[in-house]
């Protein structure tokens, strides 16, 4: 339960660093970068990379919720039989 809140309160944090400009543009395009060439898809511009940054956060977030909440309604259903 705590590494969940951990997990949240960091991305939170990078979130917020990433909207009030604490994290340098340059380290976020590069880094959104190296993610976009990994899985092979075309790499946003300087100006696009801290909207594309937070749209991957948001996405980690709710895939990692959505996996906790089915491995927990999974877990609930087979122990009540």
């Amino acid at each position: 339960m705590v590494s969940i809140i951990v997990f949240h309160v960091l991305m939170v944090f990078l979130a917020l660093g990433i909207l009030i400009r604490v994290v340098p543009v340059q380290l976020v395009s590069d880094m959104v970068g190296y993610l976009h060439k990994t899985i092979g898809i075309t790499t946003p511009s300087l100006g696009q990379a801290r909207t594309i940054a937070l749209i991957w956060i948001g996405s980690t977030v709710i895939i990692a919720d959505g996996c906790l909440a089915l491995l927990v309604f999974i877990t609930a259903w087979t122990n009540a039989r």
